[in-house]
């Protein structure tokens, strides 16, 4: 027997799943509570197959693309539960969710190589819509990184100076609608919004958010958040540099810092990934040892 309850009834079990399905992305519990308390619209629910735990789903309006027609979903379900109804049962879930929001569409990702969710995509008619080329840096013998910066550039962190928060806020205003899309552009919302998603939750490190300042004002920052404590995996949030200043090598120092912050606080791993499109910041990346991990593809499809 299939029984869907709220994800809220067991967070552990919710991340665990999403973790065991995902492989290369960890989930936390405490990341997905902070995820119920941000993102607009979110619901989510843990599927039961015989009363265990084997499936879970969240849909919410699209970050940063709230006006998309399609909510953002996501269902995983365990490999040994697949083709017994349950993933069926949780599309459904997510799109009667979708409708509440007012949306059309799903919007949903997986990775190139779970053959079963590439096959459940496929037959419910999701397409491809962008691709996002994943990368790990494994830390255990990697060098130092330089840390060259231009003439009148300094990197700071917001632990050290948290009033150049909203120097942040603004940058990032500026910079996420330039980031590759398929129908909407990505807003950074208001600077409320922001801060509660950016700079609170147990995923922020205000040590490993990297503030690039000149003259007073914030002209990029990069922002390491935790993937998992536990397995000392690191997460490359978002690095963004003001459009005046590309060009100059601001993204590389930033980025440069994040990885020997990483090393310097005992870190095993980080984790990284753009949009194929999104050609200046994989060129930052191919600065640094980073290996290609199975590609991350992006869906979008109908309603159930």
């Amino acid at each position: 027997m299939i029984e869907l309850v709220a994800g809220t009834a067991d967070s552990a079990a919710a991340a665990r799943i999403r973790t065991t399905v995902w492989r290369w992305v960890m989930v936390e519990p405490e990341a997905l509570e902070h995820s119920r308390l941000t993102m607009a619209g979110f619901g989510d629910w843990l599927a039961l197959l015989n009363g265990d735990p084997v499936g879970a789903a969240s849909c919410s309006l699209n970050l940063g693309m709230e006006e998309d027609t399609a909510a953002f979903a996501v269902w995983c379900v365990l490999p040994d539960a697949r083709r017994k109804g349950v993933g069926t049962a949780l599309y459904r879930q997510v799109s009667a969710h979708a409708r509440s929001l007012g949306k059309s569409e799903l919007k949903t990702w997986g990775y190139e190589d779970d053959a079963g969710g590439v096959a459940f995509a496929e037959r419910h008619g999701f397409v491809e819509v962008n691709r996002k080329p994943a990368l790990r840096l494994v830390l255990d013998g990697c060098p130092r990184p330089e840390l060259d910066l231009p003439d009148g550039v300094a990197i700071t962190s917001l632990a050290d100076h948290p009033e150049l928060a909203r120097g942040v806020w603004e940058t990032a205003s500026e910079t996420m609608p330039d980031i590759p899309y398929d129908t909407v552009a990505m807003s950074a919302g208001s600077f409320e919004e922001f801060a509660a998603r950016s700079f609170a939750g147990p995923r922020y490190i205000p040590d490993a958010t990297f503030v690039a300042v000149s003259d007073g004002e914030v002209i990029g920052y990069a922002q390491l958040a935790w993937m998992s404590r536990a397995a000392g995996i690191g997460d490359h949030a978002m690095l963004a540099v003001r459009r005046a200043w590309r060009g100059h090598g601001i993204a590389k120092a930033l980025k440069a810092h994040q990885i020997a912050w990483a090393l310097e606080n005992g870190l095993n791993e980080l984790r990284t990934g753009n949009d194929e499109r999104n050609t200046s910041a994989r060129a930052v990346n191919a600065n640094f040892a980073y290996t290609r991990l199975p590609d991350q593809v992006g869906y979008r499809g109908p309603l159930l």
